[in-house]
């Protein structure tokens, strides 16, 4: 796995980069948190890409702790994970779908 590789979908970096926004809107910090968050869960990927639970179209996802977010991403032949939503947990659940290739 040492060659694996890691990309945001456009959409997905987006997200990323709004919920900053938001977050920050209420407290700096708290959008720093996020952050540091979301590096971990990455982090988390690259060392162990198959832990995320099964979900939709052959995706997984992986949860964040504090914050009320789950990285939805696919494993490409053991080379490379696309994210392709950083879906917020309490709302609409498969808005990301479409980004899927079919």
């Amino acid at each position: 796995m040492s060659n694996l590789a890691f990309e945001l979908d456009d959409a997905a970096e987006a997200e990323f980069y709004d919920i900053i926004e938001y977050y920050k809107q209420f407290d700096k910090e708290l959008s720093l948190d996020f952050v540091k968050e979301f590096d971990d869960a990455v982090q988390r990927l690259m060392k162990f890409p198959k832990a995320g639970h099964p979900y939709l179209h052959q995706t997984q996802r992986i949860f964040l702790n504090r914050f009320p977010y789950a990285i939805v991403y696919k494993l490409y032949r053991d080379e490379l994970i696309v994210v392709f939503a950083i879906m917020h947990m309490r709302r609409k659940p498969d808005y990301w779908e479409k980004r899927l290739n079919p």
